[in-house]
């Protein structure tokens, strides 16, 4: 569940918002067909900005009555189970047939500036991600997807590269090997680290699953298809430890 953490510099009481509304987003785009690329750029940039001001405004009446801090609000398109909730059917309104296709990364890449150019411009106190969320288990969307087979972990990988965060509810085989799995945090780890961007790694070895099967989590978790990981064997180069070097930004100074 989301948490929250109070570091000495914050208030005693801090009032902050997350606004999530993938729905409101996908139904802003629903209608525009043959409409270009920039145009549906400029609406889901409007819809955030509409979407977080009022975020903002409810925030700042809050913390007013509540004499308390008002302290940021968070933009992040977290998708749920719900139809009419998901991140990847605003994609796919864009012109993909499904998530997982070709021009799925560029795709995700639009969604996610605009959610952030949006929101910047609606409130100065913008924070946590503000971006789109891509959880397998949590969005009807990406669990159709995987179903069908149009997308896997190869292509999950590379939209981490250009959204909020990393490899997220994932279910894979309970028989999957702990240096696979180590692999795994390493290639997002390696992207956040060189992207200079939040990643993280939410993967599930269900006990007794193998692909093709599911397991539900209930609730806001969902439901997750059993995905597959890569056969190949990557024991050799997790098992040599050590750490890879910090990457040189100064060049980017």
């Amino acid at each position: 569940m989301a948490g929250a953490f109070h570091g000495v510099g914050e208030g005693e009481t801090v009032i902050n918002v997350g606004v999530s509304g993938p729905g409101v987003v996908h139904h802003a785009i629903k209608n525009m067909r043959g409409a270009s690329i920039d145009e549906i750029a400029e609406v889901i940039k409007k819809t955030a900005f509409k979407i977080t001001r009022a975020g903002a405004l409810i925030a700042k009446e809050a913390a007013k009555r509540l004499n308390a801090e008002f302290g940021i609000v968070d933009l992040s398109l977290a998708p749920t189970p719900v139809m009419g909730d998901s991140v990847a059917h605003i994609l796919e309104e864009m012109g993909l047939s499904s998530v997982g296709a070709h021009g799925t990364t560029a795709a995700l890449a639009l969604l996610n500036d605009a959610v952030k150019k949006g929101g910047v411009m609606a409130s100065s106190r913008v924070g946590g991600l503000s971006g789109a969320f891509i959880p397998v288990s949590e969005d009807i969307g990406m669990i159709n997807a995987v179903e069908k087979g149009a997308i896997d972990l190869n292509k999950l990988e590379a939209m981490t590269a250009v959204c909020s965060v990393g490899i997220d509810m994932v279910a894979i085989p309970g028989d999957t090997p702990a240096s696979t799995i180590s692999g795994i945090i390493a290639d997002e780890a390696a992207i956040g680290m060189i992207n200079n961007k939040t990643t993280a790694v939410r993967v599930i070895p269900v006990p007794n699953k193998k692909v093709g099967d599911s397991v539900s989590f209930g609730g806001l978790l969902g439901t997750a298809p059993i995905m597959a990981v890569s056969p190949c064997d990557s024991s050799t180069f997790i098992g040599r430890g050590g750490r890879i070097p910090a990457p040189i930004h100064s060049n980017k100074n």
